[in-house]
């Protein structure tokens, strides 16, 4: 298949990108940041690059025009976590393949590395078809509820965790998620600390009163381990730092999943 580059600093697209272009047989390499995707580019010139538009050291603009120096054909996707289509035509003069919308989910991107690469899909399907027959095909993983008032988050860990063979249900504010809780009482609960309505606290606590099968991951920034601690007292099984790793998302969740099922 393809040799693909992501230069992104959002390491929870950047992660979910390699997961599943990787899955897909790509061999996919990394950039953090505009300088050095610049240099991994120079040093290892690749068949597409994927470029966020809002980037540390060099903008998008930059990066893309010193590849095109590099490379007048290899196609470049822009990203963008900001709708922005007034800056579609521009990149898409400077010689980019497409301009996408982080907010539209990752499907889209990965539909469009396809595209620019000529890939024939032999079951060419929605991801919500796929999300149901994942429902019929088999004992069932678990039923997951992601709480996070975050779009690009919700695209990612949706898609993510369905792959995974879960059902996952969605929900971007407190309010949203406790109702989804109640009436379909999900195996575990990924609540981001901060939301509108009611926040993650709020949630977590109603949850372990009303729900007590339940279990509740808690999502935190950086900046607020000590209200992340604060959820464990409160009955949290344990909380996740953002940028989200994929693969410790995945474990943390199978390990729990086991626990709980044990309890049964």
């Amino acid at each position: 298949m393809a040799k693909i580059l992501i230069i992104d600093d959002d390491g929870i697209v950047r992660d979910a990108l390699t997961v599943f272009l990787s899955r897909a047989g790509h061999q996919v390499h990394t950039a953090s940041d505009g300088g050095n995707g610049v240099l991994a580019f120079k040093n290892n010139p690749t068949d597409l690059v994927i470029l966020d538009r809002d980037l540390p050291v060099m903008t998008g603009s930059v990066v893309l025009q010193k590849i095109r120096e590099i490379s007048k054909q290899t196609p470049v996707i822009i990203l963008t976590g900001f709708d922005a289509p007034e800056d579609a035509e521009a990149y898409l003069r400077d010689g980019a393949a497409s301009f996408l919308s982080k907010g539209d989910g990752l499907s889209n991107v990965l539909s469009e590395v396809d595209r620019v690469l000529g890939v024939k899909k032999t079951a060419a399907q929605p991801i919500e078809r796929r999300r149901s027959e994942s429902r019929t095909a088999g004992p069932r993983k678990g039923l997951l509820l992601v709480a996070d008032d975050d779009q690009a988050i919700l695209n990612v860990l949706s898609r993510f965790l369905t792959a995974e063979g879960y059902e996952v249900l969605l929900a971007a504010d407190g309010e949203a998620a406790m109702e989804l809780a109640r009436a379909q009482k999900p195996d575990i609960a990924l609540l981001d600390i901060f939301m509108p309505g009611k926040d993650g606290l709020t949630v977590l606590r109603e949850l372990t009163e009303e729900l007590p099968g339940t279990g509740v991951l808690m999502i935190t920034g950086n900046e607020d381990e000590e209200v992340a601690k604060a959820c464990l007292n409160s009955g949290a099984f344990d909380y996740i730092q953002k940028p989200i790793s994929l693969e410790v998302l995945g474990n943390i969740i199978k390990a729990r999943l086991l626990i709980q099922k044990t309890q049964d």
